[in-house]
């Protein structure tokens, strides 16, 4: 046990300094162990932490008989050496930590930090009391303890669950468990915040204690926490990692607890646990695992790098494609506007046959309607002549007929009255016929005027096409005709100016 100086005793040899002359106390042998443990007592603190091997175990009524030496003692009996009581309850603690699964037997052989606080006794002098224990596991008790929580794991056929998930789409959360302040995460964390800065995702850390009596519970805790926020908020990927350490740190990494939340976790869970000989039981039941925190970080910029591989491949391919379908478009385009101006041209040829065979039957009709006016006009006077005793040049000389006046009058008001009759009837059967010509042309030209506004140049851009022209305003209907001016791509709500350096030819 190492002693600062200034609180070095003197040693019964030491030669006493000059000038000091004082008597040699005497005591009996209890007054010196009692000033011994005085000594003792206000030199050591209360409670200390000490490496030790526990050279043997024992069991008592209230506890257990502790016998420690040097760790790594090459002779037990010329090493220091130390008797300790630990009561029951700090072993119950250690068996809580580990899951039950180490025995008091096992501790013996093995190295551990045992927090004590020191006693004297007169009769059996420095002794110490264990308050707590953090043993160091042989690699027989962890391989033990490894293939019991491994066979469970198979048992539930969740070992390999994680193995089965697929690769994340897009990595724009990641969460960390780390040991607060520790070297690993330090080695994490640079990349994370360069990957913040860049925008192109966010970390979530959640700190856990890896290593002690508590480091199986946080560890749990950590998990659980991260799970809700995978299922809520999301995270695309979690990391785990520590700093590499002594064995005794990797005991709480393999607890069949802590592999189960991770085998059920939502997202897929990277480890970076220790140096690149430690192999744990959450490394075999990781999504992937890496030996240290710098290469699990390493695996998540892989993932986005390749990510990004993927989307600038499809970006390309739908450049191409988008490409070949404005081609394909802009060619249906220009043949649907020939098609369009023919079909104009030949509606306008068509209703200008239709306007002028309306015009000729307009004309003959109003030739009819005049002669068969002419001809009632004419035998209106002929009747007139008849009724009022006229008589034409050649007719023989004859006296006229006596008829009295109200019987012409009669006679001739019958006549009017019937032919006007018979020229109304005319006039609303011409009119009626007229009217039913005028609207059936107006129908079609109403047709007419909505299929040409339809086959229009606006129409048809309004329809998704579009007109593409060159510097010099001319359309553009073939490939070898885009030269290396700019082109102007005219849309259904305006015109946009394009440089035909950055498009690609494609046959369709």
């Amino acid at each position: 046990m190492m002693i600062q100086d200034g609180e070095r005793l003197p040693s019964i040899d030491a030669e006493e300094p000059e000038g000091e002359t004082g008597p040699v106390p005497r005591l009996s042998l209890r007054e010196f162990t009692s000033e011994a443990g005085k000594a003792i007592r206000m030199n050591l603190p209360k409670e200390i932490w000490v490496e030790a091997t526990l050279l043997d175990v024992r069991a008592v009524r209230s506890g257990y008989i502790l016998d420690l030496i040097e760790p790594h003692a090459g002779n037990p009996s010329t090493s220091a050496s130390l008797r300790c009581f630990m009561p029951s309850e700090v072993f119950e603690r250690v068996r809580e930590a580990t899951g039950g699964t180490v025995e008091i037997k096992a501790l013996k052989g093995s190295c551990a930090q045992l927090k004590i606080a020191p006693t004297f006794h007169p009769s059996r002098h420095l002794q110490g009391k264990v308050l707590a224990l953090e043993p160091t596991f042989a690699p027989g008790l962890l391989e033990q303890m490894l293939e019991e929580a491994r066979f469970q794991l198979m048992r539930d056929g969740i070992l390999h669950r994680q193995r089965q998930l697929p690769e994340p789409v897009d990595i724009l959360r990641i969460g960390v468990i780390h040991p607060e302040r520790s070297a690993g995460y330090a080695d994490v964390l640079p990349e994370l915040e360069r990957l913040e800065c860049s925008g192109i995702s966010t970390s979530v850390s959640f700190p856990a204690t890896f290593e002690g009596a508590g480091a199986r519970q946080s560890l749990c805790s950590a998990l659980k926490q991260a799970e809700e926020v995978a299922r809520g908020e999301g995270l695309d990927v979690l990391l785990l990692v520590r700093g590499g350490g002594p064995s005794a740190g990797m005991a709480s990494l393999m607890f069949e607890d802590v592999a189960r939340l991770i085998c059920m976790f939502t997202a897929p869970v990277i480890t970076g646990l220790g140096h690149a000989t430690d192999r744990t039981l959450l490394d075999e039941v990781a999504w992937r695992s890496a030996d240290t925190p710098s290469k699990a970080i390493g695996l998540v910029l892989a993932l986005l790098r390749d990510r990004a591989d993927r989307v600038m491949i499809d970006y390309r391919m739908i450049r191409k494609d988008i490409d070949r379908i404005l081609h394909r478009q802009a060619q249906d385009l220009l043949a649907m506007r020939d098609q369009i101006l023919r079909n104009v041209e030949a509606h306008i040829r068509h209703q200008d046959y239709e306007i002028e065979s309306a015009q000729q039957s307009i004309a003959t009709g109003q030739a009819f309607l005049q002669t068969r006016l002419a001809e009632t006009r004419q035998g209106l006077n002929q009747l007139l002549s008849e009724l009022t005793g006229g008589q034409g040049a050649n007719a023989p000389s004859r006296a006229p007929l006596s008829i009295p006046p109200t019987c012409s009058t009669g006679l001739f008001q019958a006549a009017l009255d019937r032919e006007g009759r018979e020229l109304a009837q005319l006039h609303r059967d011409i009119s009626q016929s007229l009217e039913r010509f005028l609207e059936h042309a107006s129908l079609t030209l109403d047709a007419v005027h909505r299929e040409v506004r339809a086959l229009s140049l606006e129409g048809t851009l309004a329809r998704g096409f579009a007109l593409v022209l060159d510097r010099d305003r001319c359309p553009v209907r073939h490939v070898a005709q885009v030269g290396a001016g700019p082109l102007i791509l005219t849309l259904a709500d305006g015109a946009v100016t394009v440089r035909s350096d950055e498009l690609t030819s494609t046959t369709s």
